[in-house]
């Protein structure tokens, strides 16, 4: 053997140490690497079950507040029926009243696509012109002296809002 394969060989030798080396080098570090994620594992584990507890009693929450929102929506559908049922029940009292009182004032008793009532050529001394307001004789009237109604404003006055 020459001198040339003695260093060959004790190069190759010397690689393989190094090589070696290195190997048990990147070893500890995945060691290491594991040992910092099986720390941190076991860090956070109890938080997972703590959040994971929460969501379960929130997802209970939720399908309670769900089974309460269906039973309120439904009662609010009953309600809104019977809302409407009561409301078409009164413009039809409203109407029997109507034609039971002044039969000449139902005529003329009619509502716009508003709901707004139109009254044409009524006189204000017609039975059942204004059935809402009690009649007031003319002397009670009279007799009251106070020139301000019931809100403080001068009756007398025709403009009351430039009173500010």
């Amino acid at each position: 053997m020459n001198v040339f394969s003695w260093v060959r060989i004790a190069a190759s030798r010397e690689y393989s140490q190094r090589y070696r080396l290195k190997q048990l080098q990147y070893i500890a570090q995945l060691e290491a690497g594991v040992k910092a994620l099986e720390e941190e594992l076991a860090n956070a584990f109890p938080k997972i079950r703590y959040v994971d507890a929460q969501n379960t009693l929130l997802r209970a929450d939720n399908g309670s507040m769900k089974e309460k929102l269906s039973t309120l929506s439904g009662e609010l559908m009953l309600k809104e029926a019977e809302y409407h049922e009561l409301k078409n029940e009164k413009e039809v009292l409203k109407q029997m009243s109507l034609m039971y009182r002044a039969p000449a004032f139902a005529e003329s008793y009619q509502t716009n696509h508003y709901g707004y009532q139109h009254v044409n050529n009524i006189a204000m001394d017609q039975p059942g012109f204004n059935q809402f307001v009690e009649p007031t004789a003319p002397q009670a009237m009279m007799q009251n002296q106070n020139p301000e109604n019931q809100f403080g404003f001068d009756v007398n006055i025709r403009d009351n809002h430039n009173l500010m």
